[in-house]
């Protein structure tokens, strides 16, 4: 019978182009997997600060403006709480501080700059701003 070249198989040299080829497309595939991990965790930091950001604007928002609450006297506030969890408790990550500046855009009101900051892994923050009357009604 006769033996074609074929039939004795793979050599040497194309085996070693097999796995150089397969390493390159792993290593492309490993660092595509690491810049997404990377993502999703700096997405959940930003949606974890403007939770904490929104929750402290609905609760300035809900302050009697007649009690005259101190933290909506003007000046710069900083949480007792800091550094916040992501879920507003102590010992975490995130500090948040508010700025209450009076008569601002308008007489008898005021407008309050909630900041969340945070330094791990990379430091960033998120900013929100609300305006609340510095009496019952503004008109």
């Amino acid at each position: 019978m006769t033996r074609f070249r074929g039939d004795a198989g793979l050599s040497m040299i194309e085996v070693m182009i097999g796995i150089s080829l397969f390493a390159l497309i792993a290593a492309g595939l490993a660092s595509t997997t690491v810049a997404a991990i990377r993502a999703n965790n700096t997405s959940k930091q930003i949606t974890a600060a403007a939770a904490l950001v929104q929750n402290k604007l609905e609760q300035l928002r809900s302050l009697d403006p007649a009690a005259a609450p101190a933290d909506l006297t003007p000046g710069t506030h900083t949480d007792p709480g800091n550094p916040l969890t992501p879920l507003g408790g102590g010992g975490g990550s995130f500090t948040r501080t508010w700025q209450v500046t009076s008569n601002t855009p308008v007489l008898k009101v005021s407008r309050v700059a909630v900041t969340v900051s945070w330094t791990v892994p990379v430091a960033s923050s998120v900013t929100g701003v609300t305006y609340v009357c510095e009496t019952r009604t503004c008109n």
